[in-house]
Order: C-alpha cells, then structure tokens, then sequence
C-alpha cells in the first residue's frame, strides 16, 4: 500500500486543486489517512482491532475518525502553521490565518471524509491486486513478471503519490496565503515550539519501540506518523498557552496601574 503520508493525500488534494469550493480540504486529508489510523492499536500478531479497509468501515470506522482529527486540525492547526518551515512554498501563514474558520457545510464536510476514505480503500485496492490489470489490459502481471504485484506497486505509488502530494500542497498554499486577507497570525516563538515538540518526539518514540507489533513496518510508521503529530500539536499547544499566560499578566498590569 502507498504510505499513509504524504502519498495517500494526493488523490484528495488534486480534487481539492480541481473543484476548490465543493471539498473540504482537511476533511478530505484526514479521511485519506482513517483507515490507516487502526494499526495504532495492532497487537504483537498483527492483527488490528477491526478490518477498517473495508466499505461499510466508510462509516462506522473512517467518518468518525476524519470528523475527530479535522477537529483537532481546525483547533490547533494554526499555532503549528506558523512554525512550520517552508511558508514561502507552502503559504503556511494563510493556513495560520484561515485555520480557525469552518467555511464549509456539515455535508460538505461530511461528503469531504467520506470519499476521502474512499481514495485510500481504492488506491490500496489498485495497488494490492492486479485484478484491474487483467481485465482492462489482460496482462497477467504475476504469471508474466514472476513477482508480486505489490511489490512493485507499492514503492511506485509511494513515491510518485508523495512526490505529487508535496506539489499539490504547494500550489494549494500558495493560492490559499493570496485568498487570506487580514486576521490576526497566531503568536510565533520557536524556541518553546521546537523545545517542546522534541521533548515529546523523543519521549514518544521510546515508547513506540516498546509496544506490540513494532517489528512490524505499517504499525510502526503509522504509529511514528502519529507521534510527529502529537509532537507538534504539543509545541502549538505550549506556545498557546504561554501567549496567553502574557496576555493575562500584561492585561492584570494595566488594570492594577489604572487603580
């Protein structure tokens, strides 16, 4: 399969890229990546909790899991924006500015997860099996080739899909930083960012070392995959918190002056 990120976003992002207003782009990238989100819970055998590549997963599983993280991107993303290299190729600011706004309709959203989910179960399919290869093409690929199909699918989708991810969101962000007009940017200091992030980023990956399934390489690059995130939502949530400590005791200054 392709890797869960970035190379499973490039489906979701060119539509995005294609019809702009009619797609929830961070609803479409969070329901890209549910599916993969079980292997969090993968236990030494391999197994996941429930099968969450399947169709009726869409629903019970990849929904609800993109609608949650979504959340969680609207509500941190923009603390993280501005400390992320690259806001000249990736417009990071206007994420920044933007992060906090729900333009959408709840069906829009709702839509957006869902048939990003929809993109990672197909992909998967296209590049676990070469069924479609024999009924479009009728190339038998396993009989005539020898090797698996997967094997070769799997490595050329991740580097193409990333490749083409990185591009995608590229051109996203710099459209979205001209579209974002005014707004105050979240506070910026890298320090306590980058200091808090690596705390938890080291922390976090003794762990992941330690728990069931580590040797296996899908759990565990979801589970570090997972633990990036945690560690940048920390320093957002750091830097959050500490600009808000000063607001607070700058505000209490004032009002003791005046007295």
């Amino acid at each position: 399969m392709p890797l869960t990120f970035p190379a499973h976003l490039a489906p979701v992002l060119a539509l995005k890229v294609w019809r702009p207003r009619w797609c929830d782009g961070v609803a479409l990238s969070t329901g890209a990546v549910a599916p993969d989100v079980a292997y969090l819970a993968v236990g030494a055998d391999g197994r996941t909790i429930a099968d969450t590549h399947s169709w009726p997963a869409l629903f019970w599983w990849c929904l609800p899991v993109a609608l949650a993280y979504a959340a969680v991107v609207r509500f941190a993303g923009p603390d993280v924006a501005v400390h992320l290299p690259g806001n000249r190729w990736f417009g990071w600011r206007g994420y920044a500015l933007r992060g906090a706004v729900l333009p959408y309709r709840l069906w829009i959203t709702v839509g957006s997860a869902v048939l990003g989910a929809a993109s990672h179960l197909g992909w998967d399919w296209l590049t676990h099996t070469d069924d479609w290869l024999r009924v479009l093409f009728g190339v038998d690929w396993s009989r005539v080739s020898g090797v698996a199909w997967w094997t070769v699918s799997d490595l050329t989708s991740t580097v193409f899909g990333s490749a083409l991810a990185v591009v995608l969101a590229a051109r996203i962000g710099r459209r979205g930083g001209r579209e974002a007009d005014g707004g105050a940017v979240p506070a910026r200091r890298p320090t306590l960012f980058w200091g808090v992030a690596g705390v938890v980023a080291v922390a976090g990956a003794v762990c992941v070392a330690a728990l069931p399934g580590a040797d296996l390489l899908a759990p565990t690059g979801v589970r570090l995959l997972h633990l990036a995130a945690l560690a940048l939502l920390a320093g957002g949530l750091a830097v959050r918190v500490s600009s808000r400590r000063g607001v607070w005791r700058r505000t209490a200054g004032r009002t003791g002056t005046g007295r």
